[in-house]
Protein backbone atom coordinates (compact mmCIF):
# COMPACT_ATOMS: atom_id res chain seq x y z
CA UNK A 1 0.00 0.00 0.00
CA UNK A 2 1.91 3.00 -1.19
CA UNK A 3 0.15 6.12 0.10
CA UNK A 4 -2.34 4.86 2.65
CA UNK A 5 -4.28 7.10 4.99
CA UNK A 6 -3.73 6.66 8.70
CA UNK A 7 -6.84 5.96 10.80
CA UNK A 8 -7.96 8.61 13.26
CA UNK A 9 -5.63 9.44 16.09
CA UNK A 10 -6.36 9.01 19.81
CA UNK A 11 -9.13 11.35 20.96
CA UNK A 12 -7.64 12.20 24.33
CA UNK A 13 -4.18 13.00 23.00
CA UNK A 14 -3.69 15.93 20.59
CA UNK A 15 -3.11 14.49 17.16
CA UNK A 16 -3.84 14.91 13.43
CA UNK A 17 -7.13 14.30 11.70
CA UNK A 18 -7.91 10.98 10.06
CA UNK A 19 -7.50 12.45 6.57
CA UNK A 20 -3.82 13.18 7.04
CA UNK A 21 -1.36 10.92 5.30
CA UNK A 22 2.01 10.06 6.75
CA UNK A 23 3.62 12.13 3.98
CA UNK A 24 1.67 15.20 5.15
CA UNK A 25 3.05 15.12 8.69
CA UNK A 26 6.34 13.22 8.52
CA UNK A 27 8.52 16.34 8.75
CA UNK A 28 6.60 17.82 11.66
CA UNK A 29 6.99 15.10 14.28
CA UNK A 30 8.29 16.36 17.62
CA UNK A 31 8.81 14.67 20.99
CA UNK A 32 5.80 15.43 23.19
CA UNK A 33 6.17 13.25 26.30
CA UNK A 34 9.04 11.38 27.92
CA UNK A 35 8.93 8.66 30.57
CA UNK A 36 11.78 7.22 32.62
CA UNK A 37 11.52 3.54 33.58
CA UNK A 38 12.69 4.27 37.13
CA UNK A 39 12.77 7.55 39.04
CA UNK A 40 15.41 6.18 41.35
CA UNK A 41 17.84 4.86 38.74
CA UNK A 42 18.99 7.05 35.86
CA UNK A 43 21.20 4.28 34.46
CA UNK A 44 18.35 2.03 33.28
CA UNK A 45 18.19 1.47 29.52
CA UNK A 46 15.10 0.52 27.52
CA UNK A 47 15.84 -2.62 25.49
CA UNK A 48 12.66 -3.17 23.46
CA UNK A 49 9.47 -1.40 22.39
CA UNK A 50 6.26 -2.85 20.96
CA UNK A 51 2.74 -1.58 20.19
CA UNK A 52 -0.32 -3.79 20.33
CA UNK A 53 -2.28 -4.49 17.14
CA UNK A 54 -4.72 -1.62 17.69
CA UNK A 55 -2.01 0.90 18.56
CA UNK A 56 -3.65 1.60 21.93
CA UNK A 57 -0.84 0.32 24.16
CA UNK A 58 2.94 0.27 24.18
CA UNK A 59 5.17 -2.04 26.22
CA UNK A 60 8.77 -1.09 26.99
CA UNK A 61 11.19 -3.59 28.49
CA UNK A 62 14.17 -2.35 30.48
CA UNK A 63 17.43 -3.77 31.74
CA UNK A 64 16.13 -3.12 35.26
CA UNK A 65 14.08 -6.30 34.67
CA UNK A 66 10.73 -4.54 34.41
CA UNK A 67 8.13 -3.88 31.73
CA UNK A 68 6.38 -0.52 31.53
CA UNK A 69 2.95 -0.41 29.88
CA UNK A 70 1.62 2.83 28.35
CA UNK A 71 -1.90 3.85 27.37
CA UNK A 72 -1.53 5.74 24.09
CA UNK A 73 -4.95 7.43 24.20
CA UNK A 74 -4.33 8.70 27.72
CA UNK A 75 -0.69 9.47 27.02
CA UNK A 76 0.54 8.00 30.28
CA UNK A 77 2.22 5.02 31.89
CA UNK A 78 -0.40 2.73 33.42
CA UNK A 79 1.57 -0.15 34.86
CA UNK A 80 5.07 -1.36 35.67
CA UNK A 81 5.42 -5.15 35.78
CA UNK A 82 8.56 -6.57 37.41
CA UNK A 83 10.25 -9.75 36.21
CA UNK A 84 13.13 -9.87 38.65
CA UNK A 85 13.38 -13.66 38.75
CA UNK A 86 13.63 -14.29 35.00
CA UNK A 87 14.58 -10.91 33.57
CA UNK A 88 12.81 -9.58 30.48
CA UNK A 89 13.76 -8.80 26.91
CA UNK A 90 12.05 -8.56 23.51
CA UNK A 91 8.63 -7.96 25.07
CA UNK A 92 5.99 -8.44 22.36
CA UNK A 93 2.21 -8.11 22.45
CA UNK A 94 0.27 -11.08 21.15
CA UNK A 95 -2.95 -10.34 19.26
CA UNK A 96 -4.49 -9.75 22.69
CA UNK A 97 -3.58 -6.41 24.26
CA UNK A 98 -3.46 -7.96 27.73
CA UNK A 99 -0.89 -10.60 26.82
CA UNK A 100 2.83 -10.04 26.37
CA UNK A 101 5.38 -12.61 25.25
CA UNK A 102 8.99 -12.07 26.28
CA UNK A 103 12.40 -13.68 26.35
CA UNK A 104 14.30 -14.35 29.56
CA UNK A 105 17.70 -13.07 30.61
CA UNK A 106 18.13 -15.13 33.79
CA UNK A 107 17.51 -18.64 35.17
CA UNK A 108 16.98 -20.24 31.74
CA UNK A 109 16.35 -19.33 28.11
CA UNK A 110 12.62 -19.97 28.05
CA UNK A 111 10.02 -17.68 26.54
CA UNK A 112 7.21 -16.58 28.80
CA UNK A 113 3.61 -15.50 28.11
CA UNK A 114 2.39 -12.96 30.63
CA UNK A 115 -1.14 -11.85 31.46
CA UNK A 116 -0.84 -8.12 32.14
CA UNK A 117 -4.16 -7.90 33.96
CA UNK A 118 -3.27 -10.15 36.88
CA UNK A 119 0.51 -10.12 36.27
CA UNK A 120 0.74 -13.90 36.16
CA UNK A 121 2.35 -16.21 33.61
CA UNK A 122 0.02 -18.16 31.35
CA UNK A 123 2.60 -20.42 29.72
CA UNK A 124 6.35 -21.11 29.41
CA UNK A 125 7.94 -22.11 26.11
CA UNK A 126 11.04 -24.21 26.75
CA UNK A 127 13.35 -25.41 24.02
CA UNK A 128 16.31 -23.06 23.64
CA UNK A 129 19.66 -23.69 25.32
CA UNK A 130 21.09 -20.20 24.84
CA UNK A 131 19.89 -16.60 24.76
CA UNK A 132 17.02 -15.72 22.40
CA UNK A 133 18.05 -12.94 20.00
CA UNK A 134 14.82 -12.34 18.08
CA UNK A 135 11.06 -12.89 18.40
CA UNK A 136 8.48 -12.52 15.62
CA UNK A 137 4.74 -13.07 15.93
CA UNK A 138 2.70 -14.05 12.90
CA UNK A 139 0.42 -11.23 11.67
CA UNK A 140 -2.33 -13.72 10.94
CA UNK A 141 -2.31 -16.36 13.68
CA UNK A 142 -0.99 -17.33 17.11
CA UNK A 143 2.19 -18.75 15.58
CA UNK A 144 5.50 -17.17 16.50
CA UNK A 145 9.18 -17.76 15.82
CA UNK A 146 12.30 -17.34 17.92
CA UNK A 147 15.99 -17.23 17.00
CA UNK A 148 18.65 -18.15 19.51
CA UNK A 149 22.40 -18.17 20.02
CA UNK A 150 22.07 -21.97 20.18
CA UNK A 151 21.93 -21.85 16.34
CA UNK A 152 18.28 -22.80 16.11
CA UNK A 153 15.12 -21.19 14.78
CA UNK A 154 12.05 -22.53 16.60
CA UNK A 155 8.41 -22.42 15.50
CA UNK A 156 5.80 -22.14 18.24
CA UNK A 157 2.10 -21.64 18.81
CA UNK A 158 0.84 -19.61 21.75
CA UNK A 159 -1.59 -22.37 22.69
CA UNK A 160 1.13 -25.00 23.27
CA UNK A 161 4.28 -24.97 25.34
CA UNK A 162 5.92 -27.45 22.96
CA UNK A 163 7.82 -26.39 19.83
CA UNK A 164 5.96 -26.92 16.56
CA UNK A 165 9.18 -27.24 14.58
CA UNK A 166 12.85 -26.33 14.54
CA UNK A 167 15.57 -25.37 12.07
CA UNK A 168 19.28 -25.73 12.69
CA UNK A 169 21.15 -22.89 10.98
CA UNK A 170 24.47 -21.09 11.22
CA UNK A 171 24.00 -18.16 13.60
CA UNK A 172 20.34 -17.35 12.88
CA UNK A 173 20.11 -13.95 14.47
CA UNK A 174 17.01 -12.07 13.35
CA UNK A 175 13.64 -13.25 12.04
CA UNK A 176 10.63 -11.49 10.48
CA UNK A 177 7.26 -12.41 8.98
CA UNK A 178 6.11 -10.78 5.78
CA UNK A 179 2.69 -9.03 5.94
CA UNK A 180 0.88 -12.03 4.45
CA UNK A 181 2.30 -14.30 7.20
CA UNK A 182 3.27 -16.81 4.50
CA UNK A 183 6.99 -15.94 4.23
CA UNK A 184 9.61 -15.72 6.94
CA UNK A 185 13.01 -14.10 6.58
CA UNK A 186 15.93 -15.25 8.71
CA UNK A 187 19.13 -13.20 8.90
CA UNK A 188 22.43 -14.92 9.59
CA UNK A 189 25.17 -12.46 10.43
CA UNK A 190 28.18 -14.76 10.24
CA UNK A 191 27.23 -15.87 6.72
CA UNK A 192 26.12 -12.36 5.69
CA UNK A 193 22.90 -13.77 4.28
CA UNK A 194 19.12 -13.53 4.55
CA UNK A 195 17.12 -16.69 3.90
CA UNK A 196 13.47 -16.68 2.80
CA UNK A 197 11.25 -19.65 3.67
CA UNK A 198 7.68 -20.59 2.92
CA UNK A 199 6.34 -20.65 6.47
CA UNK A 200 4.01 -23.56 5.74
CA UNK A 201 6.97 -25.55 4.42
CA UNK A 202 9.76 -24.26 6.63
CA UNK A 203 11.32 -27.74 6.75
CA UNK A 204 12.06 -27.41 3.02
CA UNK A 205 15.13 -25.47 1.80
CA UNK A 206 14.76 -21.69 1.52
CA UNK A 207 13.25 -20.55 -1.76
CA UNK A 208 15.58 -17.53 -1.87
CA UNK A 209 18.92 -16.54 -0.35
CA UNK A 210 20.16 -12.95 -0.38
CA UNK A 211 23.94 -12.69 -0.16
CA UNK A 212 24.85 -9.44 1.57
CA UNK A 213 28.61 -10.02 1.64
CA UNK A 214 29.26 -7.78 -1.39
CA UNK A 215 27.05 -5.08 0.10
CA UNK A 216 28.79 -5.30 3.46
CA UNK A 217 32.18 -5.09 1.76
CA UNK A 218 31.06 -1.94 0.02
CA UNK A 219 28.97 -0.14 2.66
CA UNK A 220 29.89 -1.59 6.08
CA UNK A 221 33.39 -3.08 5.75
CA UNK A 222 34.41 -2.51 9.37
CA UNK A 223 31.41 -4.39 10.75
CA UNK A 224 31.13 -7.32 8.34
CA UNK A 225 29.34 -10.30 9.83
CA UNK A 226 28.11 -8.42 12.88
CA UNK A 227 26.18 -5.37 14.12
CA UNK A 228 22.88 -6.25 12.41
CA UNK A 229 20.07 -5.01 14.63
CA UNK A 230 16.77 -5.09 12.74
CA UNK A 231 15.00 -7.23 10.13
CA UNK A 232 11.60 -5.99 8.96
CA UNK A 233 9.32 -6.19 5.92
CA UNK A 234 7.48 -3.08 4.85
CA UNK A 235 3.70 -3.36 5.23
CA UNK A 236 3.25 -3.49 1.45
CA UNK A 237 5.61 -6.49 1.37
CA UNK A 238 7.83 -4.91 -1.29
CA UNK A 239 10.89 -3.98 0.77
CA UNK A 240 13.04 -5.57 3.44
CA UNK A 241 14.95 -3.48 5.97
CA UNK A 242 18.21 -4.67 7.49
CA UNK A 243 19.23 -2.27 10.21
CA UNK A 244 22.84 -2.01 11.32
CA UNK A 245 24.38 -0.47 14.37
CA UNK A 246 26.88 1.94 12.93
CA UNK A 247 27.09 2.88 9.25
CA UNK A 248 23.48 2.90 8.11
CA UNK A 249 20.71 0.57 6.95
CA UNK A 250 20.03 -1.61 3.91
CA UNK A 251 16.68 -1.48 2.09
CA UNK A 252 16.37 -4.50 -0.20
CA UNK A 253 13.81 -5.53 -2.77
CA UNK A 254 11.91 -8.21 -0.84
CA UNK A 255 11.51 -10.39 -3.94
CA UNK A 256 14.97 -10.53 -5.45
CA UNK A 257 17.23 -9.07 -2.76
CA UNK A 258 18.43 -6.21 -4.95
CA UNK A 259 19.67 -3.19 -3.02
CA UNK A 260 17.19 -0.35 -3.37
CA UNK A 261 19.08 2.06 -1.12
CA UNK A 262 21.63 2.30 1.65
CA UNK A 263 20.36 4.76 4.26
CA UNK A 264 23.12 7.06 5.45
CA UNK A 265 23.28 9.97 7.88
CA UNK A 266 24.03 8.24 11.16
CA UNK A 267 26.92 9.64 13.16
CA UNK A 268 28.26 6.58 14.94
CA UNK A 269 26.57 3.99 17.08
CA UNK A 270 23.86 4.44 19.72
CA UNK A 271 26.02 2.16 21.84
CA UNK A 272 23.80 -0.90 21.86
CA UNK A 273 24.70 -2.97 18.87
CA UNK A 274 22.69 -6.14 19.21
CA UNK A 275 19.82 -7.89 21.00
CA UNK A 276 22.18 -9.79 23.32
CA UNK A 277 25.81 -9.03 24.06
CA UNK A 278 28.55 -11.58 24.71
CA UNK A 279 27.88 -11.17 28.42
CA UNK A 280 24.23 -12.05 27.88
CA UNK A 281 23.00 -8.55 28.75
CA UNK A 282 20.19 -7.27 26.53
CA UNK A 283 21.22 -4.28 24.48
CA UNK A 284 18.44 -3.31 22.09
CA UNK A 285 16.24 -4.28 19.16
CA UNK A 286 17.51 -1.82 16.54
CA UNK A 287 17.14 1.88 15.89
CA UNK A 288 15.22 1.93 12.58
CA UNK A 289 11.78 0.87 11.34
CA UNK A 290 9.31 1.40 8.50
CA UNK A 291 6.34 3.72 8.87
CA UNK A 292 2.96 1.93 8.47
CA UNK A 293 2.55 3.14 4.88
CA UNK A 294 5.84 1.45 3.94
CA UNK A 295 7.29 4.58 2.38
CA UNK A 296 9.50 6.02 5.11
CA UNK A 297 12.12 4.69 7.49
CA UNK A 298 12.56 6.41 10.84
CA UNK A 299 15.83 5.82 12.63
CA UNK A 300 18.33 7.03 15.17
CA UNK A 301 21.30 9.22 14.36
CA UNK A 302 23.89 7.44 16.49
CA UNK A 303 25.32 9.68 19.16
CA UNK A 304 23.51 12.82 18.02
CA UNK A 305 20.29 14.02 19.63
CA UNK A 306 17.92 13.65 16.72
CA UNK A 307 15.83 11.15 14.77
CA UNK A 308 16.28 10.71 11.03
CA UNK A 309 13.64 10.17 8.33
CA UNK A 310 14.39 8.58 4.94
CA UNK A 311 11.94 8.60 2.03
CA UNK A 312 12.34 5.32 0.14
CA UNK A 313 10.43 6.81 -2.82
CA UNK A 314 13.27 9.27 -3.40
CA UNK A 315 15.90 8.39 -5.97
CA UNK A 316 19.16 7.56 -4.17
CA UNK A 317 22.37 9.40 -4.93
CA UNK A 318 25.11 7.88 -7.05
CA UNK A 319 26.17 4.62 -5.43
CA UNK A 320 22.67 3.97 -4.00
CA UNK A 321 23.24 6.23 -1.00
CA UNK A 322 20.02 7.74 0.36
CA UNK A 323 20.32 10.80 2.59
CA UNK A 324 17.73 11.67 5.25
CA UNK A 325 14.89 13.88 4.05
CA UNK A 326 14.42 15.24 7.58
CA UNK A 327 16.23 15.47 10.90
CA UNK A 328 13.94 15.66 13.90
CA UNK A 329 15.57 17.14 17.03
CA UNK A 330 15.16 15.73 20.52
CA UNK A 331 16.96 15.97 23.84
CA UNK A 332 18.43 12.47 24.01
CA UNK A 333 19.73 9.63 21.88
CA UNK A 334 17.51 7.37 19.81
CA UNK A 335 18.58 3.79 20.45
CA UNK A 336 15.17 2.21 19.68
CA UNK A 337 12.39 3.24 17.30
CA UNK A 338 8.90 1.79 16.86
CA UNK A 339 5.99 3.17 14.79
CA UNK A 340 2.42 2.95 15.95
CA UNK A 341 0.52 0.67 13.53
CA UNK A 342 -2.73 2.68 13.71
CA UNK A 343 -2.08 6.27 14.70
CA UNK A 344 0.16 9.08 13.52
CA UNK A 345 2.74 8.68 16.24
CA UNK A 346 5.92 6.79 16.98
CA UNK A 347 8.05 6.06 20.04
CA UNK A 348 11.78 6.17 20.61
CA UNK A 349 13.80 5.10 23.61
CA UNK A 350 17.19 5.03 25.23
CA UNK A 351 17.13 5.87 28.93
CA UNK A 352 13.56 7.09 28.62
CA UNK A 353 10.61 6.30 26.38
CA UNK A 354 9.57 9.24 24.20
CA UNK A 355 6.25 9.76 22.39
CA UNK A 356 6.38 11.69 19.08
CA UNK A 357 3.41 13.47 17.46
CA UNK A 358 3.12 15.88 14.54
CA UNK A 359 3.91 19.37 15.80
CA UNK A 360 0.61 21.07 14.91
CA UNK A 361 -1.39 18.40 16.71
CA UNK A 362 0.86 18.52 19.76
CA UNK A 363 -0.02 22.22 20.11
CA UNK A 364 -3.73 21.73 19.53
CA UNK A 365 -6.07 22.09 22.41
Amino acid sequence: MAETTQPSTPQQAPAPQSTQKVSDVIRSYRPTKAFRPSKQDSHVHITSLDFDDQGDYLVAAGDDETMQVFDIKEGKSTKTVPSKKYGVHLARFTHHSRQVLHASTKVDDSLRLLDLHNESYIRYFTGHSDKVTSLALSPGSDAFISCSKDDTVTMWDLSSRNPQGKLKLATPYLVAFDPSASVIAIASQSTSSVLLYDFRNYDKPPFATFDLAPLEERFTPSTRGRAWTRLEFSNDGKNLLIGTDYHGHFVLDAFDGRLRAFLVGKNGSPGRAAPVSSSGKPLGQGDACFTPDGRYVIGGSGDQFEALVWDTHQTPEHGNFLQPMARLPQRGRTALVECNPRYNMFATADRETVFWLPEDSSKAS
